[in-house]
């Protein structure tokens, strides 16, 4: 196989991005679905404090803004235990079960109740704004609040809603003897009768501004702030466990996790050469058979004990290479071999270290020295 078809196709960089890319989509991919409920078009039209339309109450919100300086929008359902003032703005389609549950759990929080007026529709050319299909019953909307309190709601010659009952306390009247707006007498909920007081198109005087805020500063003691609450219209966001792992307190262990499997990869891409084979358990031929006997060596407890060996082979490899007379007795090859380094330690010397090592560290010392000596007098590089 030649080298240009073994070669990679994608060089370390290309790599590195491809990775980065996956990675950084992955995440994004797990945000969008933890947040598919935060990101909803806002600009979705309804009696909601994020519409822009003439019954919507996007208006309110920013005039709270801009006398109070924030306003806050409730998303979750635990969030309607606020002590701030919360205004509930109420569609036609509202259940009387989901405006009596919210009531019942603000009974000592102050709350703004705003009834339903209008019917309407998107409009296909601008889906922000809504046609008009005319007014919802009066009675229509004294039935959703059937369940809080008995009420009446009626509607005066000059088209203004109107609240009467026996639980209810006036608290603007349309000079007529109705009331536009009445709190109940057993705890701190005030009900607009009619939307126009606090909707775009109530806004669109001053007067009309300063009559909203004045409502929405009904019970406003200086210590409280004003929310405005989505849940009923569809924005609630309850958290789910994937959420969770993008909020306070798990965040930074999401993070250590990511950082854990990016350090990971890492070094897996960067470990140093080539993955090993898996190794045998028994070696083949020769190998098997020096392995075996350096391990009953081990075992044993002599491998110092054969330091004389080991000379004995670096003797005969040394008279091999340099050419000594084949009939010589081994004394007269000992000094023979002493003759070769002159200016080293002598043969003879070295392997009696070698036989006398009294453990392994010295055997290791002396078979060193013997193995440097016949590079020595070999000339070996």
């Amino acid at each position: 196989m030649s080298g240009e078809s073994a070669a990679t196709p994608f060089t370390l960089r290309t790599v590195l991005v491809l990775v980065l890319l996956g990675v950084v989509g992955f995440v994004a991919f797990l945000l969008l679905t933890a947040y598919a409920d935060d990101l909803q078009p806002a600009q979705r039209p309804g009696n909601h404090a994020l519409a822009t339309s003439a019954v919507g109450f996007a208006g309110a919100a920013d005039l709270v803004r801009r006398v109070h300086g924030s306003v806050k929008m409730v998303r979750r359902d635990s969030d309607l235990d606020t002590g701030d003032i919360l205004v509930v703005t109420l569609e036609p389609t509202t259940s009387p079960d989901m405006i009596k549950r919210i009531i019942d759990r603000r009974t000592s929080q102050p709350t703004i109740l705003v009834l339903p007026k209008w019917l309407t529709m998107p409009r296909p050319d601008k889906p922000a704004w809504v046609n008009s299909l005319g007014n919802l019953p009066p009675g229509a909307a004294s039935r959703q609040i059937a369940q809080v309190t008995e009420a009446r709601v009626q509607e005066n010659a000059q088209g203004l809603r109107t609240i009467s009952g026996d639980g209810l306390e006036p608290v603007i009247d349309d000079g007529q003897g109705g009331a536009l707006v009445a709190t109940l007498k057993n705890q701190p909920t005030l009900i607009v009768a009619d939307p126009d007081l606090l909707d775009n198109q109530g806004l669109s005087t001053l007067a009309g501004a300063e009559r909203a805020m004045e409502l929405l500063d009904w019970f406003d003691d200086g210590e409280r702030g004003i929310a405005f609450d989505l849940t009923l219209h569809g924005f609630g966001s309850n958290p789910n466990l994937l959420k969770l792992a993008f909020e306070p307190p798990f965040l930074p262990l999401t993070l250590c996790l990511l950082i854990a499997a990016l350090l990971a990869g890492w070094h897996a891409m960067l470990r140093f050469g080539p993955a090993l084979p898996e190794a045998r358990g028994i070696a083949f031929g020769k190998r098997a058979i020096a392995e075996n006997g350096a391990a009953l060596l081990r075992l044993a407890g002599r491998r110092h004990r054969t330091g004389d060996r080991y000379a004995a082979l670096i003797r005969e490899a040394a008279a091999n290479a340099t050419g000594a007379p084949a009939n010589l007795q081994p004394d007269a090859l000992d000094r023979y071999l002493d003759r070769l380094d002159k200016n080293g330690e002598p043969f003879t010397a070295l392997a009696s270290s070698a036989g006398h090592a009294q453990d392994t560290r010295a055997l290791l010392d002396a078979a060193r020295a013997l193995y440097q000596w016949k590079r020595t007098v070999t000339r070996e590089h």
